[in-house]
């Protein structure tokens, strides 16, 4: 084979057509692997956070339910578990709202 453009015109246009196509194939697929990728990293951020949410809240229900129960004993851990929930701010965005008034209202303490 010669170098350079005299080279490439020397080529049958069936070879040409073989290479050109394999080029865009290559970078079709470079592309579809890269868009593939970043969905996939979205997706598990997603989910990880629906999951981090879906932990919050359990445990939220839990310290709600101790210190609203009728045992004494199960009242002192529930709020001392709302105390360390109000302090730690697990809850985030919307669910932060209505989680802390519920906490300050638990534990005594004032949003401020």
């Amino acid at each position: 084979m010669t170098a350079g453009t005299e080279g490439l015109a020397a080529w049958p246009p069936a070879a040409v057509a073989v290479v050109v196509a394999a080029v865009c194939t290559a970078a079709f697929t470079l592309l579809v692997a890269f868009v593939g990728g970043v969905w996939a990293v979205i997706r598990w951020r997603r989910d990880v956070a629906r999951e981090e949410r879906d932990r919050a809240w359990s445990r939220f229900v839990w310290i709600v339910d101790q210190a609203c129960d009728a045992d004494t004993g199960r009242t002192e851990i529930g709020t001392i578990g709302a105390d360390a929930m109000y302090d730690m701010q697990m809850l985030r965005e919307d669910d932060a709202v209505l989680g802390t008034i519920v906490l300050g209202l638990i534990t005594g303490k004032e949003e401020g």
